[in-house]
């Protein structure tokens, strides 16, 4: 108590008082939870609350004889508050408008529910160069603050794609037909390799292309592959294709290639 009050320890007879008066008002156990005040004095017991010390003048104030001024004092303190808080709102939609001004050429969402969409894909060309494909069309299923779930036509697969991501394709009303959905079903579906029929060179790749079965399609959607891309994929269908194909340039070709790619990796 000595350093709450800023008193020197040789000062603490100055506290007596206080700790008297505290003890006195004070109920306990021992006297049947009652307060010394009340059994030898026959006083009710004063609220903690009734009294406090003024900060300045350093005076004891009764706060039971003033209600009125309590009642301006909390009209003042409300009042404040709220000017307050119309301060800081009006602040804040200053903010949000020098935002908005400084968002130039920001397009604005207005894609919904239901809504047929296409998304961009972005795929590797060749020297690590980008190629950004739009594909579809998707079905919006769900709308998110920034970004939307889209589900593909075919596959029914959902997937979250960002709003810069999608533009219309066509409106609510969109007849889904069986065309649309054989033509979107070619489209980022992984295939598996059935057989690997037959190999040519590519003078202009500087490389062998094989034709590939596709599991699950008709032979006429057979298609030339380039021999590094399906590598990556079925290395050992690969060499086992390689080695029981008459002659043997397309193994050497594969083992010369193969030999490097796993040197530079």
């Amino acid at each position: 108590m000595c350093l709450e009050y800023k008193k020197h320890i040789k000062d603490w007879t100055s506290l007596v008082p206080l700790l008297r008066a505290n003890i006195n008002h004070t109920p306990l156990p021992s006297l049947g939870n009652k307060a010394p005040i009340e059994l030898f004095c026959g006083l009710p017991i004063p609220s903690p609350l009734d009294f406090i010390v003024e900060s300045q003048r350093k005076k004891v104030i009764d706060m039971t004889s003033q209600p009125d001024v309590i009642g301006r004092k909390l009209r003042d303190l409300r009042e404040s508050i709220h000017v307050m808080h119309k301060a800081v709102a009006v602040e804040r939609d200053r903010q949000t408008q020098r935002n908005k001004k400084g968002q130039r050429g920001a397009k604005k969402v207005n894609f919904s529910v239901g809504d047929f969409v296409l998304r961009s894909r972005v795929d590797q060309k060749h020297q690590d160069k980008l190629l950004v494909t739009w594909i579809g069309p998707y079905q919006i299923v769900k709308a998110d603050v920034h970004s939307f779930v889209v589900r593909h036509l075919a596959t029914g697969a959902e997937s979250d794609v960002h709003a810069s991501r999608l533009k219309y394709y066509a409106d609510k009303d969109f007849e889904v037909t069986e065309e649309v959905i054989e033509h979107v079903a070619s489209q980022g579906i992984v295939l598996a390799v059935a057989e690997l029929k037959e190999n040519r060179w590519c003078a202009v790749k500087r490389d062998y292309e094989l034709l590939v079965s596709w599991k699950g399609l008709e032979p006429i959607e057979d298609s030339w592959e380039p021999l590094q891309s399906l590598w990556k994929e079925i290395p050992v269908m690969i060499r086992a294709y390689a080695e029981r194909t008459k002659g043997d340039s397309l193994l050497k070709h594969v083992t010369r290639s193969t030999r490097f790619a796993t040197v530079a990796s």
